[in-house]
């Protein structure tokens, strides 16, 4: 729970320091920097408690392993005929 709170206090602290900063570069450096910042301390925050979190590339294997078994079936039938 320490741990957690402690995540959280230096996210705050990374917001008051660099918000100024950014201020100066637009809304959409403000979300860019907002969401990123929000997704690393919800990451952090997940690794503490021990969750379950994939990997990225999981769900793009997931996605192109048929069709790289497509294309290995068919260029294995070609060569052989």
């Amino acid at each position: 729970m320490f741990i957690t709170l402690g995540i959280l206090i230096i996210s705050i602290v990374i917001v008051v320091i660099e918000l100024p900063k950014l201020k100066k570069g637009g809304t959409k450096l403000i979300w860019t920097f907002s969401i990123l910042l929000f997704m690393g301390t919800f990451l952090n925050i997940a690794v503490v408690f021990n969750a379950l979190i994939i990997s990225p590339l999981e769900p793009i294997m997931y996605i192109f392993q048929p069709i790289s078994n497509l294309l290995k079936e068919t260029l294995l039938n070609k060569n052989n005929l």
